[in-house]
């Protein structure tokens, strides 16, 4: 399932509506609704966004939740041209791997992706350690 599946079907249900019922109040098909929800069908456009809202009446919070969810949810993506080559040999091992990626490889290239902020937003950290001194005991005699 992906994000925008998810909220979606959250949505559904805090309407307290049945799937076919959610698609006749939308205009839809209630298998289009389903495969939706499921996640076998791409995430809708922006235009389906403003249906639900208009037709639901959806306060900001849920609207701005969709669209979070959609964008979060694209399944395309489009290189630069301008791109190196280098990009362009990381792009598509990522594309030919992403199937079979390990937990723990999505995490760090979600680490990875998240670096630019957390190093704008982190104080700069010393790299030398403090050494301490040590100071004899003047009360203490040879």
């Amino acid at each position: 399932m992906s994000p925008f599946s998810t909220a979606f079907r959250e949505l559904r249900i805090f309407c307290e509506l049945r799937q076919a019922d959610f698609a006749a109040k939308l205009g839809y098909e209630q298998s289009y609704i389903s495969a939706i929800e499921l996640g076998t069908k791409g995430p809708p456009s922006v235009e389906f966004i403003e249906r639900l809202t208009e037709r639901l009446q959806l306060d900001e919070h849920w609207t701005r939740r969709l669209l979070s969810a959609l964008d979060e949810s694209q399944r395309k993506i489009t290189l630069p041209s301008e791109s190196s080559d280098e990009m362009y040999k990381m792009f598509n091992e990522l594309r030919r791997q992403i199937d079979a990626l390990h937990p723990a490889q999505v995490e760090l290239i979600q680490m990875a992706l998240q670096m630019p902020t957390m190093l704008s937003t982190a104080p700069p950290k010393s790299a030398r350690v403090p050494r301490r001194t040590f100071e004899p005991d003047s009360s203490v005699s040879e």
